[in-house]
């Protein structure tokens, strides 16, 4: 049974594209769609949205544009680091203008035909700049130059420009003053509060399917505390907490799977956590399989700190003590083959060579290879390496379709695993 069958969900809720199905109408998101569509309506010119990263700006934008699509001629940039000469050939070419020429000034005087002939038939021409604080201050004023480009009654050309915060200090300081002057209407987007995450999380279940998947109170909170209300963080955290609640065969997301999963995601609390980070993926394994309860029983009595089982057949069920969210213990589980078929996990981890023996190389035979904490497709990318990196092989293990896996230290010394597939030996 796969991730999903298990929740009882059509489709992943919690993935991480700006999909305008998934759009989520808080309060704050409402009211910068209300604002847009007003800017647009009554053709005020310049717009200016800012917010922090991963708030849910280019859902807003792709929500926005489907609205307008049949309304006007719509030219999205989304790689804004271009001169003024590239910036306006990108206008060009997204708005399907025919050139017969480069030079700057029929380019321009075509673009201005384009304007008028469109608000004839009652056409609005947009211009959405996303992340448009990479712009170049000239580029910034090419598009205050272009935004001249009216009649005497209304203006032919909006321009959208959505950004992080320091576009709007950027647009205060004096070199930006005329610009700034332009901009007539202004919004910024706020992170969710408690209650909308709440709200957000199944919100989004049951746009999925709703399925069999219940994020207990206190996984709730710890999870609005973590990821601050940030509509991307508690996108990333939920899909991992509900990972390691599918390896806890737990329909349940509860706080300690958020725990885990903030764990192996959050850049702070990974660094101040250096070399447990593998918990996430680990513990809710031992969860599952039959032998790792044994052991965690024995770990939880005497606080082992690295315990190898060699392979002997299969292991029987011991009841064992529960998964505490901060035991400091890093077990290693080598089991055997004959994993049980309704474990979700690989079949089983070979034994690591013993010091006197000689250990394997591979290398990286790719362009760039990926390093997982769990040997899994499915886990999430924790680094990367070039083609030719070497690495000491520690151990292997195969996953649920029988693709073989190593595992390694990356170059900070955590341990993680990577694919046979993008390897070879040296």
């Amino acid at each position: 049974m796969d991730y999903l069958d298990f929740f009882n969900l059509l489709e992943d809720p919690f993935r991480l594209t700006p999909d305008p199905f998934y759009f989520y109408p808080s309060h704050e998101h409402n009211e910068i769609l209300s604002s847009l569509n007003y800017a647009v309506e009554q053709q005020e010119g310049f717009y200016l949205a800012t917010g922090e990263p991963g708030t849910g700006k280019t859902t807003i934008l792709k929500v926005f544009i489907n609205n307008w699509r049949d309304k006007a001629e719509i030219a999205l940039i989304m790689t804004p680091r271009l001169s003024p000469e590239e910036f306006l050939l990108a206008l060009i070419e997204d708005l399907k203008i025919t050139l017969n020429t480069k030079n700057k000034n029929e380019v321009i005087k075509s673009f201005r035909d384009f304007l008028v002939e469109h608000s004839s038939a009652g056409r609005r021409v947009i211009i959405i700049v996303d992340e448009a604080q990479n712009l170049p201050d000239e580029t910034l004023e090419e598009l205050r130059l272009l935004s001249n480009l009216e009649t005497d009654k209304e203006k032919l050309l909006q321009i959208i420009l959505i950004g992080q915060p320091e576009l709007r200090n950027r647009l205060l300081t004096s070199a930006m003053r005329q610009l700034n002057q332009r901009i007539t209407l202004r919004a910024a987007l706020k992170p969710l509060g408690m209650n909308e995450t709440s709200d957000y999380i199944n919100y989004r279940l049951i746009k999925a399917g709703k399925g069999s998947v219940i994020f207990e109170e206190g996984a709730r909170k710890l999870l609005f505390k973590r990821s601050k209300g940030i509509p991307r963080l508690i996108n990333l955290i939920a899909s991992r907490a509900m990972m390691a609640a599918y390896l806890d065969v737990s329909r349940n997301v509860r706080k300690r799977h958020i725990g885990y999963a903030t764990r192996h995601l959050l850049d702070d609390t990974m660094n101040s956590n250096s070399g447990r980070w593998t918990r996430f993926g680990a513990k809710p394994v031992l969860a599952v399989f039959l032998v790792a309860l044994a052991v965690l029983a024995v770990v939880a009595a005497f606080g082992t700190g690295m315990i190898s089982i060699p392979p002997s057949g299969p292991a029987k069920a011991v009841p064992s003590k529960p998964i505490k969210e901060d035991m400091p213990v890093k077990v290693e589980i080598v089991t055997s083959s004959q994993t049980p078929p309704q474990n979700p996990e690989p079949k089983g981890v070979q034994a690591s060579p013993s010091p006197s023996e000689v250990r394997r190389r591979i290398v990286v035979a790719v362009e760039s290879a990926k390093l997982r904490p769990a040997p899994s497709f499915a886990s999430e990318a924790a680094t990367s390496a070039p083609r030719g990196k070497s690495f000491e092989v520690l151990a292997e293990s195969s996953d649920a379709a029988g693709k073989k896996w190593y595992k390694v230290n990356d170059a900070s010394g955590r341990e993680c695993w990577i694919s046979a597939d993008v390897v070879k030996e040296e």
